[in-house]
């Protein structure tokens, strides 16, 4: 009877892990690490955008970067007016504020939507140039 239970306890772990990594690589931007973020970010026909407020933004942010401050009410309004097909490379200061905005992004039918593992906080620890 305990075998049981555990045995069913460990299946039904296993299935919430399951759906929870199958939505997350569904439904959200793809998480990328520092490294490739940086090469993608090079490519110009990819977008870089900073889903911080401007005031964050004004403290330092990635070369070429864009503002979308995920925090506006009108951001869902604002990117519908981006090409949907375009690649988008998102981040913010620890990623939070990012993967809720990819979400978004996908959920609007954005194709190729990355975020930066760790923002621009583990940009910056891995020496990364910013601009202000």
């Amino acid at each position: 009877m305990k075998t049981s239970k555990i045995l069913y306890l460990a299946i039904a772990l296993f299935l919430i892990q399951f759906n929870f990594a199958f939505a997350q690589s569904t439904d959200s931007a793809t998480v990328v690490s520092v490294e490739t973020f940086e090469k993608m970010a090079k490519k110009k026909k990819n977008a870089v955008l900073d889903v911080r407020t401007p005031e964050e933004m004004a403290e330092g942010h990635l070369i070429n970067a864009q503002n979308f401050d995920f925090l506006d009410e009108s951001f869902p309004q604002k990117i519908e007016s981006l090409n949907k097909n375009k690649t988008y490379l998102l981040y913010c200061r620890s990623g939070k504020r990012t993967a809720k905005a990819g979400a978004l992004m996908k959920a609007a039918g954005f194709k190729n939507v990355y975020m930066l593992e760790g923002g621009i906080t583990a940009w910056t620890e891995e020496g990364k140039p910013i601009e202000k």
